[in-house]
């Protein structure tokens, strides 16, 4: 572009708006004498700042920079200043602790006891003319834990504020509540899953809820476990029944616990050759599944994307995990700072008389433990 097809652009439409040039206050010009005494360069470097100047304070339209000059002039002013955009934060997750966790409120943040009892309750003994019944004892088990306090927070400064013209600033109360949220999936997926995948000190041969061969997920694998799960006995050898279970994976396994639901249809071959058509899947029934994300970040070796776990309802008689939050406190809460600024004549300022910022915080009261190791199986998927 030359510069005398700039010039020859800026007169013309200099004379096309007098009448809004006018109706503004004018536009500032630089004399004749002046652009004598300056070389080329300058006279049309304050030429251009002169007309910018225009296109900033609102008295020349921001239509006239792009018939003056095209968009390819000036690529990165444009890339930068004229067409910016601000991406929306990533999608939140969606929590599916609920699904097999069981959801309490505590009193304070004193230890809270809860207490598992069995030993009574068995099939009745036949017993003989005068002879003596049987006298069972009960057995207690105990659990308990405390919530605690978590917060976040950020402090804006005025200035950064005043350059927010994307509002970029105006989310992050959104995101501290997000943060919550994230907080509450992750610390119950600690409960159950460590770096290398099932949780070594909740699922072991001691409590008998390893899956048998820690296999794959597949579908014979998943309904040898739901069967395992169902057959749980108590201390006294009762039947522990369970309703209904969820199946939990990363992010890993999530197509593969989709398929196996959504298959309708299988086909056996026996050993002499016969086709045997399975109408459904065989698990279905009273199964859910829940993709925890949480779990790739928490399992940091190759198991991630190979373990699995299952969990009997946790609104049974008994759950295999429990979150509790304080009471009156349940859902996170958001807070700001108190001003302490405001004007001589009148209006408050949001933010800090001594450093000029805004400050939010987020603040959130959980706790929990992992109660009974019958009602949860699980396996590193590694086949060994």
């Amino acid at each position: 572009m030359t510069a005398t097809l700039f010039e020859s652009g800026v007169t013309r439409l200099d004379a096309e708006n007098a009448a809004i040039q006018e109706m503004f206050g004018g536009m500032r010009r630089v004399s004749t004498g002046a652009r004598r005494n300056t070389d080329q360069f300058t006279e049309r470097l304050v030429q251009f700042e002169t007309f910018m100047d225009g296109i900033r304070t609102g008295r020349r339209r921001l239509a006239h920079f792009a018939e003056a000059m095209s968009s390819s002039d000036f690529p990165l002013l444009f890339d930068v200043s004229l067409d910016r955009q601000l991406y929306a934060a990533y999608a939140a997750i969606t929590p599916t602790w609920q699904n097999y966790a069981r959801a309490s409120t505590v009193n304070n943040f004193l230890k809270v006891q809860r207490y598992a009892t069995s030993g009574i309750r068995g099939l009745l003994q036949k017993v003989g003319e005068l002879a003596e019944f049987e006298r069972r004892s009960q057995t207690e088990t105990m659990y308990e834990y405390s919530v605690h306090k978590y917060e976040a927070g950020f402090a804006v400064s005025w200035e950064t504020m005043m350059n927010d013209d994307l509002g970029a600033f105006l989310r992050l109360p959104q995101d501290l509540a997000q943060s919550a949220v994230d907080s509450e999936e992750a610390f119950v997926t600690q409960l159950f899953c460590d770096a290398s995948g099932p949780h070594a000190s909740h699922y072991t041969v001691g409590n008998a809820n390893i899956i048998t061969g820690n296999p794959g997920l597949d579908r014979d694998s998943l309904q040898a476990a739901i069967t395992q799960l169902m057959q749980r006995k108590d201390e006294r050898g009762n039947p522990i029944v369970v309703k209904g279970v969820r199946l939990v994976v990363g992010t890993g396994l999530a197509l593969t616990a989709q398929e196996i639901i959504n298959t309708t249809e299988y086909r056996v071959v026996d050993a002499n050759g016969n086709v045997r058509v399975i109408q459904g899947n065989g698990v279905a029934s009273n199964l859910g599944i829940d993709v925890n994300y949480w779990i790739d970040s928490i399992a940091t070796t190759a198991n991630a994307s190979t373990s699995w776990w299952i969990f009997a309802d946790p609104n049974g008689v008994r759950p295999a995990l429990e979150f509790g939050r304080l009471r009156g406190h349940e859902a996170p809460a958001l807070y700001e700072k108190i001003p302490d600024m405001r004007r001589i004549g009148g209006g408050e300022e949001p933010y800090s008389f001594d450093t000029e910022s805004a400050e939010k915080k987020v603040r959130h009261v959980y706790g929990g433990t992992f109660v009974d190791a019958r009602m949860t199986l699980a396996s590193n998927g590694t086949g060994s």
